[in-house]
């Protein structure tokens, strides 16, 4: 399946690439953010290995990335990739509020 990013997952990642830049780097920032998007690829072949998360929406499922949570849902034909957020945060709360 064909992946994509929405505005709101792709505008998390950066943000996550300026805080891990800032305290650890711009090659470790670029090495997470690099993984992170390598596991898009593999919610496009697998669409299905993630964990239901119909508390937060329909249809939407997550998948961990190291400390990170990728949330998804796959949509006319393609695996649409909603947010990308840190473990630490309140998930439900991040996911409404976004």
């Amino acid at each position: 399946m064909r992946v994509r990013v929405s505005r709101q997952a792709q505008s998390e990642l950066d943000e996550i690439f300026v805080y891990v830049a800032e305290h650890a780097g711009l090659d470790a920032a670029d090495r997470l953010v690099e993984a992170i998007e390598e596991q898009f690829a593999l919610l496009g072949e697998s669409p299905g290995i993630g964990r239901r998360r119909d508390d937060l929406a329909p249809g939407v499922l997550s998948f961990p990335m190291g400390r990170y949570l990728v949330y998804y849902r796959k949509a006319r034909g393609a695996v649409q990739i909603l947010h990308v957020f840190h473990g630490a945060r309140d998930q439900g709360s991040a996911f409404r509020r976004e």
